[in-house]
């Protein structure tokens, strides 16, 4: 799942509460370029069992989440679905 956030700030701010919160690993990364409305973005990395909690996460902690999209493979190739 890709969480995708406004500046690198945000998303390492994100990315230690979720850990801290939810007990996932999370990574910081670019925005995938699929996914990528233009401009340098950033998002945070995490398993897809942890939706629920990043909206009540990103609510408590005034982190603006611009959208999150799941990852899936399907016939050999990447797809992003917008879960919000």
């Amino acid at each position: 799942m890709y969480i995708i956030v406004g500046s690198a700030t945000t998303a390492e701010r994100l990315k230690k509460a979720v850990e801290k919160n939810v007990g996932f690993p999370a990574y910081v990364v670019h925005t995938p370029a699929a996914i990528n409305k233009g401009g340098c973005s950033y998002s945070v990395r995490l398993d897809d069992r942890a939706l629920d909690e990043i909206r009540m996460i990103a609510a408590e902690t005034g982190i603006s989440v611009k959208r999150i999209y799941i990852e899936k493979t399907e016939n050999g190739e990447r797809v992003y679905h917008a879960v919000s």
